[in-house]
């Protein structure tokens, strides 16, 4: 249903990628930073470097209709793994596929671009992530040295190959 809403190409290679100025995922990105903000504090601040969206491969805004519902984007960690950052859904768009049509578009693009296992981390706080991450085949994994530390957050790896 939602994967029609989310501007897809006719190649998984080479999907639609938003430009890092894009004013709706300025917006969805702003809505995340609040919303953790509102869970770990200041801790969220920094992230401000890592975050960039200067830094990302490839950026996915969801759309209904002409409204902007979601968003995340991916980066390279190294020559085989990537990074999937910034998934946030609007509330009223939660629990309806919409994080993990973004997060299968992203790995499409993560194994199209020659990598081969895709890493996240989020907020410890965040039971509704976690159980989202797990159900699509993620696993925990030890800390691996976000900027928040070790007591803020999980970490999760899923092979794509």
């Amino acid at each position: 249903l939602f994967l029609a809403t989310i501007a897809l190409a006719a190649s998984v290679a080479a999907p639609p990628s938003i430009s890092p100025s894009s004013k709706d995922y300025a917006m969805l990105a702003k809505k995340l930073d609040d919303y953790y903000i509102s869970l770990v504090g200041d801790v969220h601040l920094r992230y401000a470097s890592v975050n960039d969206p200067k830094n990302m491969a490839c950026i996915v805004v969801a759309y209904e209709g002409n409204t902007p519902i979601g968003c995340g984007c991916w980066k390279a960690v190294d020559e085989k793994t990537a990074e999937v950052k910034r998934i946030y859904v609007e509330p009223v768009y939660r629990r309806r596929g919409v994080a993990s049509a973004i997060i299968d578009l992203l790995e499409s693009h993560i194994l199209a671009s020659g990598y081969s296992q895709a890493l996240l981390e989020t907020a410890r706080t965040t039971g509704d992530s976690h159980a989202l991450y797990l159900s699509l085949g993620y696993r925990e994994i030890d800390y691996y040295g976000s900027p928040a530390g070790a007591e803020n957050c999980r970490c999760f790896l899923k092979v794509l190959l």
